[in-house]
């Protein structure tokens, strides 16, 4: 019985899917590694960096929404996705500012287009919580999926036509509000389009921004420890180390972190249970054990297989391996902090904790060119990762003992 609820249909389809997924988007960035010159494959890593950062500017209230429907009977679901989206939109208005600003790009007209695609998806967001409080997270996997194919496409035969990788960059994201888009639409069984789209008064906005605060601070370090990786990472490293990071990152770390992600979501509802705590905190530990010697083993072999015109060094694999771990181990505890209300207050310190991962991004330009600035890097980051994510076990803990009490 318990077997069965932990790879119930949703779980195992959106893994499945996700999984898909997976395959396709490493399929895209093998096609701009291989078929673009190393700088371009850095400068598609930065600017997909920053526009993660600006999608990402939501600040919670995606997380907010789907833990109010959670705890919302679902004939009231289309007033919550409404108050939600009033909130997003002056975000919309400043992420748009931000890619203006932040994105290198080869003239005006380009950094708009990009900056009105972003837009557009980010006003689908309080739809696609809908999808994940109804535990149809499959059906946002099976979305993304078809956009990811079309990306496939559209830059292939970019990169076989020879032209400029801002032309990938501009497809991509095409393809992206589409599926953005068709989120919406598979969205309008559970929300009616006509309620969920209808703007709330101030009031409730304001209410919904002021709620969503833990949420915020949360989604705000992470969206710069993940979405802001690489652009962060070219403030401080060389061409050659900024190469190696997006090479970790984009085909590794990403893509690992998104199927872990894509698991705990598709049985959030469980995650407010002790009972299911306790089953996928043994899961968790098993993932975290693997990870690394998994990597050191293997990760730099199946790199070699795609072309990494990078290589990774055996210290830098072990350390990258070490990060995975404690950063799997934080996304689980993140997953469960967020969606208990006796313990998701602890998101604010815990937010407050994970900016000093983002100090670690400066000690690459205070290290000597002779002092390997990457390992210095990764060494940093994981025990910032570790320290973070033993202060949510924590309150984990206090679950388990508050229960224990009752």
């Amino acid at each position: 019985m318990i077997l069965r609820r932990l790879v119930a249909a949703d779980t195992t389809l959106s893994v499945v899917l996700h999984g898909l997924k997976v395959v396709v988007a490493l399929l895209l960035n093998w096609i701009v590694l291989n078929l673009f010159a190393v700088a371009d494959f850095v400068t598609w890593s930065v600017t997909s960096s920053i526009l993660v950062v600006a999608t990402a500017s939501d600040l919670g209230i995606g997380q907010y929404t789907v833990t109010r429907l959670i705890n919302t009977d679902r004939a009231d679901w289309a007033t919550e996705v409404s108050e939600g989206l009033s909130a997003l939109l002056p975000l919309v208005l400043l992420a748009g500012l931000f890619v203006l600003v932040a994105l290198d790009g080869p003239s005006t007209l380009y950094k708009t287009t990009m900056a009105i695609l972003l837009a557009g998806r980010i006003v689908t967001i309080p739809f696609a919580a809908a999808l994940n409080a109804a535990n149809q997270f499959k059906i946002r996997k099976a979305i993304e999926l078809i956009a990811y194919l079309l990306a496939v496409i559209a830059v292939g035969a970019i990169a076989l036509t020879g032209s400029d990788i801002h032309w990938a960059l501009l497809s991509l994201n095409a393809t992206f509000l589409l599926g953005a888009g068709l989120t919406v639409l598979a969205a309008s069984r559970y929300v009616p389009l006509r309620r969920g789209l209808a703007i709330a008064p101030p009031r409730k906005a304001l209410e919904v921004f002021r709620a969503a605060v833990p949420f915020m601070a949360n989604n705000l370090t992470g969206l710069l420890a993940y979405g802001g990786f690489i652009w962060l990472a070219s403030l401080a490293l060389d061409e050659v180390n900024l190469a190696k990071l997006a090479v970790l990152h984009g085909f590794v770390l990403v893509n690992l972190y998104q199927l872990y992600d894509v698991f705990l979501k598709a049985r959030q509802a469980d995650l407010v249970k002790p009972f299911w705590i306790r089953r996928y905190r043994m899961i968790n530990w098993l993932v975290m054990g693997a990870l690394p010697p998994a990597f050191v083993l293997f990760g730099r072999q199946a790199l070699a297989l795609i072309g990494n015109p990078v290589p990774i060094g055996m210290v830098e694999a072990i350390l990258f391996g070490l990060f995975l771990a404690c950063e799997m181990g934080n996304l689980f505890a993140q997953s469960v902090t967020q969606v208990n209300d006796q313990i998701a207050q602890r998101l604010k310190d815990y937010s407050a904790l994970r900016v000093l991962l983002l100090m670690a991004f400066i000690s690459p330009a205070m290290a000597p060119e002779d002092k390997h600035p990457l390992i210095l890097l990764l060494t940093i980051l994981s025990l910032i990762s570790l320290g973070t994510f033993l202060y949510l076990l924590a309150g984990m803990a206090k679950i388990r003992s508050r229960c224990t009490d009752i």
